[in-house]
């Protein structure tokens, strides 16, 4: 095969490749032995018609396809002497008739590196955090969830709701003016001066804060309180539980499965951490793109530069430990029976068709694979465990009885 690099990155190929004219005319005489198989014309049965009336009538048909069959083989012929793997679909620039068909054409490619080491490494697994700070936490949230709020008829105080109609003057000017809005006391979003203000005042009241350049006018129509119930046998009721020792006996139980998870996945992102310092190399954009397009459409994102700038590096560092994974899968020979693969499909409900199934088997045998990659690697990593530090308020949670 004779081809000459024309661009020669670590992940990027323009190619152009020299073939025979006569290499052309034996993928045209195919084509139309194809086509004449298929093809019937009047006074003719299907089958039956001439070479030469197909070569006239199909023409363009057959040159474009022959064309198409001459450059793919070429294509294939190339990435299995160089052995490349492709990132992206390969772009054909242009293509020239002469002496020789010349054509030239633009590969991305995955960067050939090596990963070494990687038995072994060091796993930082966290342990447990208290379950008395978990059960804390989650009923105080439950509290949250469930409190109500209601109308406060002497003073605001901290953390009470003040709805007011607020207009903000600055040089002299109504910069802006809303009716019912409100503000938490105690919001840092909003000027300290606010914050001030606002304690101690009743409905009806008229206010008005300077904070730097603007006024802030301000007149009070409802101070409102959250009321948290108690953690009691009327509250695990509400929640559909028989009793509140019924309540918390099922938290446990969550809590734990939940706490074991989560240090799994802490793990695991130890060994992608680890993994993506020691293994670097051009990541295929195509590629980085393809993740960082899934990640804003899951999340129900434009794509703007402020997306770009929020996503991008985790899309590159998402692909890269992938292509890593991928790597070492190899290297250990670790696969995934199809038997696994559809079993896990008919468990989700999925049906397979002869459309998608190669497709769907596909997608599934990569996922899969890089989890089993993921255990191998945990399995034979050497875990240091280590507890995580609790801030002053987590503690002072931890060590509070819950009011019941």
């Amino acid at each position: 095969m004779e081809y000459e690099l024309k661009v020669d990155n670590e992940s990027e190929k323009e190619v152009e490749i020299l073939v025979p004219v006569e290499e052309l005319a034996v993928f045209m005489e195919h084509e139309t032995d194809k086509l004449r198989k298929d093809t019937s014309v009047k006074g003719f049965r299907k089958g039956r018609v001439p070479r030469e009336i197909i070569k006239t009538k199909f023409k363009d048909t057959i040159k474009a396809q022959a064309l198409n069959d001459l450059i793919t083989k070429y294509y294939i012929e190339l990435l299995t002497e160089k052995k490349w793997q492709p990132a992206a679909p390969v772009q054909l620039l242009n293509i020239e008739e002469g002496d020789k068909i010349k054509f030239q054409m633009r590969l991305e490619i995955v960067p050939a590196f090596t990963v070494e080491n990687y038995i072994g490494l060091e796993i930082i697994k966290e342990k447990p955090l208290p379950p008395e700070h978990l059960m804390n936490e989650t009923l105080n949230n439950m509290r949250e969830r469930a409190a109500l709020i209601q109308e406060v008829t002497g003073q605001a105080a901290v953390d009470n709701f003040v709805t007011m109609d607020l207009e903000i003057i600055e040089n002299n000017q109504v910069k802006s003016s809303e009716k019912d809005v409100m503000i938490r006391i105690g919001d840092r979003n909003f000027p300290d001066e606010i914050n001030r203000t606002l304690v101690g005042v009743q409905k009806g009241q008229y206010k008005e804060a300077q904070a730097a350049n603007q006024i802030y006018k301000m007149t009070i129509k409802k101070v409102e309180e959250k009321v948290l119930p108690n953690i009691d046998e009327a509250f695990a009721k509400n929640l559909g539980f028989e009793s509140l020792e019924t309540l918390k006996k099922q938290l446990t139980e969550d809590l734990q499965k939940r706490e074991e998870i989560r240090i799994e996945e802490e793990m695991k992102e130890s060994i992608a951490q680890v993994l993506l310092e020691r293994v670097r190399f051009n990541t295929p954009k195509s590629m980085i793109n393809n993740e960082y397009q899934d990640m804003i459409k899951r999340n129900n994102l434009p794509d703007s530069d402020a997306t770009k700038e929020r996503f991008w590096d985790m899309a590159e560092k998402r692909v890269r430990f992938n292509l890593i994974l991928d790597k070492i899968a190899v290297l250990d020979n670790i696969a995934i029976d199809e038997s696994e693969i559809l079993t896990l499909i008919e468990h989700m409900g999925m049906k397979l068709d002869d459309d998608n199934r190669l497709d769907i088997i596909t997608y599934f045998r990569r996922i899969m694979t890089r989890q089993k990659t993921i255990e191998h690697l945990l399995k034979n990593g050497k875990i240091s465990e280590k507890g995580r530090i609790l801030s002053p308020k987590e503690a002072s949670d931890a060590n509070r009885t819950v009011r019941h």
